[in-house]
């Protein structure tokens, strides 16, 4: 059983946590700290989450995984995504759940909307990952964005009803810390994160739009795999392949918009 810690309002579950290790507080491994309300939730490369109060779930996780070389972390952003995306198929309806995806590399998708979105910091120390902190924001009863997010969904828009914030919370959190355990005690089931990871993801089957994000061109492309650090790799519709790290690359959403 993980410690939570539960707190009103916090600029950022996952600064909070980051203080809280800097200070020397001594936090056990898979301790979450959740927030009922965040002014500054923080997205990939400095984006802001957009989260109404009270409405959705919002937490950070603490893990040391010091059975994780550096450069195998990548492994740690697929084994959430893949636990993410697996409580929300078991929780959806049937029809909507089998919709549900992860988008390269750590979004969680059902259709073509964004239901939730993750970040993962880690601390090195000399050749081991020292802790990592996974910030998750899950959109939950939420119904209108005052931002300018392009596609977001949540629970309740996808499902027709409302949910349980706590439970929604327990239930991503188990199976987290579920899949977390496997990592650390069966090095075998990096392979079976790694895989699964890869049959999750958004667009895995068929051409779609791509942007290359350094030249601005636009190009047709089938996903071909994932690379075990992370890197996306593309095979054109004239059979070039090509390797991308974050950023690097944007999707074509169906409304026009790009997305990295």
């Amino acid at each position: 059983m993980c410690k939570v810690i539960s707190l009103d309002e916090v600029a950022s579950t996952s600064t909070w946590l980051l203080d809280a290790l800097r200070r020397g507080e001594a936090l056990a491994d898979g301790t979450v700290v959740t927030a009922v309300r965040q002014t500054a939730g923080r997205g990939q490369m400095g984006n802001v989450w957009e989260s109404a109060e009270g409405k959705n779930v919002t937490f950070s996780m603490l893990l040391r995984p010091d059975f994780i070389l550096p450069r195998e972390q990548f492994v740690l952003s697929e084994m959430v995504a893949v636990a993410v995306a697996n409580a929300l198929r078991s929780l959806l309806p049937e029809d909507m759940g089998r919709k549900v995806s992860i988008k390269w590399p750590n979004d969680i998708y059902v259709a073509d909307e964004k239901i939730c979105g993750m970040l993962l910091e880690c601390q090195l120390q000399g050749m081991k990952i020292a802790y990592s902190v996974a910030g998750i924001g899950l959109n939950v009863n939420q119904e209108r964005w005052l931002g300018n997010a392009p596609n977001p969904t949540s629970m309740k828009l996808v499902a027709g009803r409302e949910f349980s914030t706590e439970s929604v919370l327990c239930a991503v959190v188990e199976r987290i810390l579920a899949n977390y355990d496997r990592l650390r005690a069966d090095v075998t089931f990096r392979t079976t994160v790694h895989d699964e990871f890869c049959a999750m993801l958004y667009r895995r089957d068929g051409l779609y739009p791509y942007v290359d994000a350094a030249t601005g061109e636009a190009f047709q492309a089938r996903i071909a795999g994932v690379e075990p650090m992370g890197p996306l790799r593309l095979i054109t519709a004239d059979g070039e392949e090509r390797t991308y790290s974050f950023k690097e690359v944007k999707f074509v959403l169906p409304c026009g918009v790009t997305k990295e």
